[in-house]
């Protein structure tokens, strides 16, 4: 398989840099595509990788769009973690069956052993078109979807097209430990940092060499995107990639409370209006823990006190106390670090009500150390380690990935 290294798209013309503006809205690369570059798929049966994020400015599905749209071929849909419209819980298998809007096939990439497509469904198409909103942490499966895809597309001989979207933390942070060999599954697929730092386009670039996948891939990368830019900066609809991820403020947090939630001692959010974004219960004093957050002065983020009666969910009906988390600058925040500083406060203050295994299930060590990619965390705070030096850990990690993905930016 030949690899289209960034160099090379440049000089091909795959990759389509286009001009900034300080004042014009995000052009994703799904508008790019369709306002220059649908010559890339003429001739070809497209398959498209999408669900409800797959929109334009004007919210109308890439779907439609690529239906609707005589110079694209579209033959077949396939469909990620929450299906092709969003409206299927978390983890759920699902079968494929038939867009009843379009008719199309739509073919299943959860559910089996590795929710990659299948050789049949591959066999119906030229290329596959990648076009998913990702929250920027590698616990999220688009992002291992889309490797996936990659890798299948690589083995059939097929290409693979990503039409780049924003980073909702900016495309800068890069945070948390790598992920160890031994915890690698499909919400960390291969080694990199909890919080990646680069767009979707960008990351399939490195994976695709880095991680030897080898398929030929093209990126359109957007028009006016600045990395560091908030959300807010976009002009883009916010449209939620899973039932959990209502905002692009849940989005910020999903790196930061995702794995203390799998201790099951803390809500943190999900049944209220801001899932992902706090962390209470009814044995927390809120005044006194959101002020021990603040005093540590971490980037980018305020706490703020709660008191709320959850109507779902953990603790439902009961008057639960903690704080808010409140994502003040995206683009320095530090969701991994912030999220061990969370768990050192409430193990250092709360003693008698941490635990790993509340109800005793040693499964829940699984659970929490698959997302964070290692055991070290949780071992490094029972071993009485603060967040500082938990985090001065990775450091050594992050430096040389730093330093390998250089070369795969599109964006400053």
């Amino acid at each position: 398989m030949k690899y289209y290294s960034i160099r090379k798209l440049l000089a091909t013309g795959l990759v389509v840099f286009m001009a900034v503006s300080l004042h014009a809205r995000v052009l994703t690369g799904l508008e790019v595509f369709l306002s220059k570059y649908t010559d890339l798929v003429k001739g070809k049966r497209v398959g498209l990788v999408t669900n409800q994020t797959g929109v334009n400015a004007e919210r109308v599905s890439t779907i439609d769009l690529f239906h609707n749209n005589p110079n694209i071929n579209l033959v077949s849909l396939f469909a990620p973690e929450h299906g092709i419209r969003g409206d299927i819980a978390a983890g759920q298998n699902f079968s494929g069956g038939k867009d009843p809007r379009t008719g199309l096939p739509i073919y299943t990439l959860y559910g089996g052993k590795d929710h990659r497509p299948t050789k049949e469904a591959l066999d119906t198409v030229d290329v596959l078109v990648y076009d998913i909103q990702d929250v920027g942490s590698r616990s999220y499966t688009y992002i291992w979807h889309l490797a996936e895809c990659m890798s299948a597309a690589a083995i059939a001989g097929k290409e693979v097209m990503v039409l780049d979207r924003p980073n909702p933390l900016g495309a800068y942070t890069i945070d948390g430990p790598i992920t160890e060999k031994e915890f690698l599954s499909f919400i960390g697929l291969y080694p990199i940092p909890r919080v990646y730092g680069l767009t979707v386009g960008e990351l399939a670039c490195y994976l695709n060499n880095e991680e030897n996948i080898r398929c030929k891939l093209t990126v359109i990368p957007m028009h006016y995107y600045k990395r560091g830019m908030s959300w807010d900066k976009t002009g883009l609809p916010w449209v939620p990639p899973s039932p959990n991820i209502p905002s692009p403020a849940s989005a910020y947090c999903f790196a930061t409370t995702g794995t203390i939630g799998e201790t099951s001692i803390v809500s943190i959010g999900i049944g209220s209006k801001s899932p992902f974004q706090i962390i209470a219960a009814p044995w927390m004093n809120g005044i006194k823990s959101a002020e021990t957050m603040n005093s540590l002065c971490l980037p980018g983020v305020l706490f703020k006190p709660i008191t709320i009666t959850p109507p779902k969910g953990m603790f439902a009906n009961k008057k639960i106390s903690g704080f808010l988390i409140d994502v003040t600058s995206p683009a320095i925040f530090r969701p991994s670090t912030t999220e061990v500083a969370i768990l050192w406060h409430l193990k250092k203050t709360y003693p008698k009500k941490f635990s790993w295994m509340p109800d005793g299930n040693r499964d829940r060590l699984k659970r929490f150390d698959k997302p964070m990619g290692t055991s070290s965390v949780r071992k490094e705070l029972d071993a009485g380690w603060d967040y500082n030096k938990i985090h001065s850990q990775w450091l050594g990690g992050i430096d040389a990935y730093k330093k390998r993905i250089k070369k795969y930016l599109i964006y400053k």
